[in-house]
């Protein structure tokens, strides 16, 4: 009779390529989500994320038909062995990844973000990406998170945190509460499903990364592996074409119908998730559906799924680094994707297949080459923590506490432009550096604290200090609680100077003319205290790749010309140029663009200095020609 029930789970046990076929489709939808492919003006994969949750459906079924096989044919559970084919399984492959992308990323990666990416890597070696990534990454799909070569392993991070849990909960429950293992499965799937849904109101974002978030996703392939070793399977052949098709259609639809506005995960998700859990059930050899997902070209891109899974974001998050961050072209798109395709059948031959197999690495050999590869990976880790990400890969001029002065100066950057919260707007927030007896005063956005140091600087041979009174985005007039602040801080200031300016050359007429009442009044309350006042006008844009500037002089051993359009520029200015002249008011006036424009063009980088630090923020050199323009203006010697 046990053999029999032997020989039963056996067969139960049996591949299925119908699940490679899946994978196939998790890995592609992910890919074209991540190439953010646009065709007719609409990205068609914007659903695509939800190949993670695939995965994790196909993972848990898989994990949980091992863990019940055992308990059920052995009586019992090694967790050694379990845990052997993981590594096996994983680890290998990871760290091929992470070694070759580290290599590239030594020549691309600037040395703050090399930094981020030193400590993504320790994230990911000790399964917590999904966490270090939550508290380092704005929203996962904007922009900025494209180019962090390593978010991918977030969902990495949550399978392993399952791997370590979910055994020891499966046989504690199979031992204790067997009768009712399939029961607790469900209602703690319902539990996480709720708890999903409470925290993507809550917030969002933690909610996409959380284990406890996805737990009820994994949930959903354990409950289907303990119904197919436990239950007889439908033959109804009717029944296996509908939901089979049903399945798949449900899939189909996420993927090209959610997108970033979609809660996820929440009860939207189980959309895809209930089509997943149809396909794995009915979709067999003998159904279309089945056929499809069990054909050689899904079954191929199955096996190597998660080669392919591992090099596609780094290979698209590199070469939007070198192109800070701008759309990639659509036939670089396919280059990368073929890359990808080729360097996953490469790697799933030579790295995956020979490191699964124990003949060719015994498990003490193994463990014990893991064991190594661990330490030495943390200990590059720190060491490029504690190294500031090697600044001098590249020479000092190109190194970006030598040409952005927000970046040599972060700590009081933090502490006064950059704070928590744009609404933080207490008088004394408002920093001061120095401690002369007279202050100037400097109003703005990030334009204006980007030359506050070098202001700063020239002032203290003044003997007066400099009142930081920037925050990011708050040009006067776009911001109502710090322009109030402004107002109640220097109704009582005297004498003084007050510098106002930012990024204001793509507000267009009807904004300035809604705010003429606030900055006459504003003016006017300067003028009447006998302040002096210096606007300093629009600072021209030229797109600077600053992560790119440290390979390009690496590849040819200078900085070519970086200009942009001198005609763009005065249209898109002309609105501000018009208001600023318009105010009734005498004040002097700064213009940049004498100083980074020669018709017919704007300059970012000329005859090898960087000018704009990075799209239309002043570098070192800039802020130290507006500072010289202020002491002219005002005829001081500097």
């Amino acid at each position: 009779m046990t053999g029999k029930r032997n020989q039963e789970n056996s067969q139960r046990l049996s591949y299925k390529p119908e699940v490679d076929g899946l994978r196939a489709i998790a890995v592609v939808s992910v890919i074209l989500y991540h190439a953010q492919v646009v065709l007719l003006g609409r990205n068609w994969f914007g659903g695509g994320f939800i190949g993670v949750d695939i995965f994790f459906v196909i993972s848990g079924y898989l994990i949980t038909r091992i863990i019940l096989s055992e308990l059920q044919i052995r009586g019992s559970f090694s967790f050694l062995d379990f845990y052997e084919r993981r590594a096996r399984r994983i680890l290998p492959m990871f760290f091929v990844m992470v070694y070759v992308t580290a290599f590239f990323g030594w020549f691309l990666i600037g040395p703050s973000d090399l930094i981020e990416f030193a400590k993504s890597v320790g994230s990911a070696v000790f399964f917590s990406s999904n966490f270090f990534f939550y508290f380092n990454t704005t929203e996962y799909g904007a922009d900025s998170a494209l180019l962090k070569p390593f978010l991918h392993t977030w969902s990495l991070g949550v399978e392993e945190q399952f791997y370590l849990v979910f055994p020891l909960v499966a046989i504690i429950i199979f031992k204790y509460f067997r009768q009712y293992f399939l029961f607790i499965l469900i209602i703690l799937s319902l539990l996480s499903l709720l708890f999903s849904n409470l925290m993507e109101i809550k917030n969002s974002d933690l909610n996409f990364f959380l284990p406890l978030s996805r737990f009820w996703e994994l949930s959903v392939g354990s409950i289907l592996a303990y119904t197919e070793l436990n239950y007889k399977s439908s033959n109804n052949a009717i029944s296996k074409k509908v939901f089979s098709a049903l399945g798949l259609c449900l899939i189909t639809y996420s993927i090209l119908f959610f997108d970033s506005k979609t809660p996820h995960p929440s009860i939207y998700t189980m959309i895809p998730i209930i089509g997943v859990a149809l396909v794995i059930v009915f979709a067999s050899k003998d159904v279309l559906v089945g056929k499809i997902l069990a054909s050689k070209p899904f079954v191929g891109m199955g096996l190597v799924s998660y080669s392919a899974y591992l090099w596609h974001f780094p290979i698209m998050s590199l070469f939007r680094i070198t192109n800070d961050g701008s759309e990639i072209p659509l036939m670089v798109l396919v280059l990368i994707v073929i890359t990808t395709i080729v360097l996953s059948i490469f790697s799933y031959r030579y790295v995956e297949q020979p490191f699964r197999n124990k003949k060719f690495l015994p498990k003490k050999l193994f463990f014990s080459a893991i064991l190594s590869i661990f330490i030495i990976t943390t200990l590059l880790v720190v060491f490029t923590i504690k190294q500031d990400g090697f600044p001098n890969r590249y020479p000092t001029s190109l190194q970006r506490a030598s040409f952005d002065d927000r970046f040599a100066n972060v700590g009081l950057f933090e502490k006064c432009h950059k704070l928590e919260g744009a609404d933080a707007v207490a008088e004394d927030e408002f920093c001061h550096i120095g401690n002369g007896a007279e202050s100037v005063y400097l109003i703005g956005d990030s334009h204006m604290i980007s030359i506050a140091f070098k202001l700063s600087e020239a002032l203290k041979a003044k003997e007066t200090s400099l009142v930081l009174m920037t925050r990011g985005g708050a040009l006067f007039g776009r911001n109502s609680k710090i322009d109030k602040a402004r107002l109640d801080y220097l109704k009582y200031v005297r004498n003084s100077i007050v510098v106002i300016g930012g990024f204001a050359h793509e507000e267009n007429d009807d904004f300035f003319e809604s705010k003429r009442t606030e900055y006459e009044n504003f003016f006017s309350m300067l003028d009447k205290n006998n302040n002096t006042i210096i606007v300093i006008y629009p600072i021209p844009s030229t797109n600077i790749n600053r992560r790119g500037i440290g390979i390009e002089y690496m590849l040819k051993g200078y900085l070519k010309d970086k200009k942009s359009s001198l005609k763009e520029f005065e249209v898109k200015s002309l609105s501000a140029y018009r208001f600023y002249d318009s105010l009734p008011f005498d004040f002097l006036k700064v213009y940049p663009q004498s100083y980074l424009c020669s018709n017919p063009h704007c300059f970012g980088v000329r005859d090898g200095k960087i000018l704009i630090s990075d799209i239309d923020h002043p570098s070192s050199l800039t802020s130290a020609w507006i500072v010289s323009r202020i002491f002219k203006k005002l005829g001081w010697k500097q």
